[in-house]
């Protein structure tokens, strides 16, 4: 049985069609290639903004918070058409973040990764954890010396200070990154 989207068609790919469960393709494959179609995957622009192109991602929202919405952001100079607003992407600004509105798999990775986001659904996104940073740990009785012999130097200087000079100079050039 031809499925009648495929009749709708024509004929060329009721043939294609039907040939192609003649050889043994499942009817998922069959329908593929009479459509000459892939299907949607995840991570694909395709799968991503389906639905979403036409702005019918709105039509859950209330009508009027949906044009006041679109309104703020264009008045905020964000140009909304063939774009989704990604609420999960933006920063305070909501609606009128200019990043928060994407239009591909690509700007939702993108300002994931600008804002260290962690990213799960049509795309995967993990950030990767900062480097430690490193703790200077010098002995105190090396410092309370070399702040001794800092203050002898220069009486004017605060204790604090001192122990920032003397923390900079003695710690190893490799400690300090």
């Amino acid at each position: 049985m031809i499925p009648d989207h495929i009749r709708q068609l024509g004929l060329d790919a009721v043939a294609v069609y039907a040939s192609a469960m003649k050889n043994g393709a499942t009817e998922r494959f069959a329908e593929m290639v009479a459509c000459q179609c892939p299907p949607g995957t995840k991570g694909s622009d395709r799968a991503f903004m389906e639905g979403r192109l036409d702005g019918s991602w709105m039509n859950d929202m209330p009508e009027q918070s949906a044009r006041r919405m679109v309104r703020e952001a264009s008045e905020s100079g964000i140009n909304t058409s063939g774009r989704f607003y990604m609420g999960g992407l933006a920063d305070k600004r909501a609606h009128r973040d200019p990043e928060a509105w994407v239009d591909s798999v690509e700007d939702v990775k993108r300002v994931a990764e600008k804002r260290r986001l962690e990213v799960h659904g049509i795309i995967d996104y993990v950030p990767p954890e900062p480097a430690p940073k490193r703790s200077v740990k010098l002995s105190k009785k090396i410092i309370n010396e070399n702040v001794r012999k800092e203050l002898a130097k220069n009486p004017d200087m605060r204790r604090e200070d001192a122990v920032e000079k003397v923390k900079e100079r003695m710690t190893p050039h490799w400690k300090k990154k």
